[in-house]
């Protein structure tokens, strides 16, 4: 087992026939960084996950959703997931088991999948996929979409599911109820796990903490495989575990690290993450213009930047100057301002989310929120009735 700065978990489980999982997720392909298109990125990257398909002879490769990042992806976004798919399942004939994410289009992804699975392309995009395992070996498999709480609402005919953990609570009881506890059970999904750290470039999936979902729901799994969250020690588990993103998707993820996992089923089942690196880097760089408009950083030169500097109020247009000497300097800012936004920042989350909603309908409306208002908002957040006499 490992904490958030080591690469290895193992755990007992009973006696499985070998087999080589490759998990990963959150490929959202289409993606932009600051309005770049990162196609070519995510071409390479996945060309370097087939690469190590092949190296570490990968028997089954999990996708834990947000395969695109819009629910209409381009035809150029379409090719490059296909051309990575074909490559998989079709070249090498390796089964490949998926879900839908809260970026997918469930419907439009999930086209087709009943003759997909015939070839071994298993994905799972609605509440009903989740019940049937896909059995390989001695492994049962559980695909469980990204699902929202109306949708579970609608399927369960249950007026009290109203979050998200509601909605799973209800699939995880139902496939509890034909668990094969002799065979090894993996569920694949794509949700926020209750204590997971996020990224800015993830999606919130509501308001408050609705969208959170106990780990304790798994309990009765022996690993499970998520997406969502970017970073791959987002949570600190034996058997549950995020593949994290395969590229960094936002500056603030400049400083994670970016692969996948394998998953092998010998002596056990053992976890270990691999980072792979990127045709391009993402980094944050602070200091001032002179330093690195009159020294260029030739290490840098060929990644995605922000830079944060300093003395450049008398330059003329510092952009156009530095993007000279870094052709991927995407965001420039000047460091008395993020100064001031920070302090500004620090301010905002120290307050509740009911506060800082407060403050925003006030800001809008010239009127403050209702005691009512105010009490809906608490009780979705999971914060109680606090406003309620105030």
């Amino acid at each position: 087992m490992s904490d958030s700065s080591g690469m290895l978990f193992v755990y007992n489980a009973d006696e499985v026939m070998t087999m080589k999982l490759m998990h990963i997720g959150d490929l959202h392909i289409g993606r932009t960084l600051n309005q770049h298109s990162l196609l070519e990125d995510q071409s390479y990257i996945l060309g370097r996950i087939i690469e190590e398909i092949d190296r570490l002879h990968i028997e089954l490769l999990i996708i834990a959703g947000d395969i695109y990042d819009r629910s209409l992806p381009s035809k150029e976004a379409v090719l490059v997931f296909e051309q990575f798919i074909r490559a998989v399942n079709i070249d090498r004939n390796i089964p490949v088991l998926a879900v839908s994410g809260n970026h997918d289009g469930a419907e439009r992804l999930g086209y087709g999948k009943e003759w997909f699975k015939t070839h071994g392309f298993h994905i799972s995009t609605a509440i009903a996929d989740s019940f049937e395992p896909v059995v390989y070996d001695d492994i049962h498999f559980y695909l469980i979409p990204y699902i929202e709480p109306v949708e579970a609402r609608f399927y369960f005919e249950d007026d009290t599911i109203t979050s998200h953990g509601a909605a799973y609570s209800a699939v995880i009881s139902r496939i509890e109820a034909q668990l094969d506890m002799t065979k090894t059970n993996i569920a694949v999904s794509h949700l926020f796990i209750k204590g997971g750290d996020e990224s800015d470039s993830e999606r919130p999936l509501s308001l408050g903490a609705v969208e959170y979902v106990p780990k304790e729901l798994f309990n009765h799994f022996d690993y499970v495989a998520l997406g969502h969250l970017h970073h791959p020690f987002a949570v600190n588990s034996a058997t549950i575990s995020y593949s994290g993103s395969l590229l960094k998707y936002s500056f603030s993820e400049a400083d994670q690290p970016k692969g996948f996992r394998m998953i092998d089923t010998d002596d056990g089942i053992t976890n270990t993450f691999i980072p792979l690196k990127p045709m391009r880097d993402v980094k944050v760089l602070e200091g001032s213009f002179d330093d690195f408009y009159q020294q260029p950083a030739a290490v840098h030169q060929e990644d995605y930047l922000k830079m944060i500097l300093s003395d450049m109020r008398h330059v003329n247009d510092p952009m156009t100057k530095l993007k000279q000497v870094y052709p991927y300097l995407l965001e420039l800012r000047h460091a008395d301002e993020v100064k001031v936004q920070e302090t500004a920042a620090v301010k905002i989350i120290e307050q509740s989310d009911a506060d800082i909603m407060n403050l925003f309908a006030a800001a809008l409306t010239a009127e403050p929120l209702t005691k009512g208002q105010l009490t809906i908002i608490n009780r979705l957040h999971g914060g109680g009735d606090k406003h309620e006499t105030d």
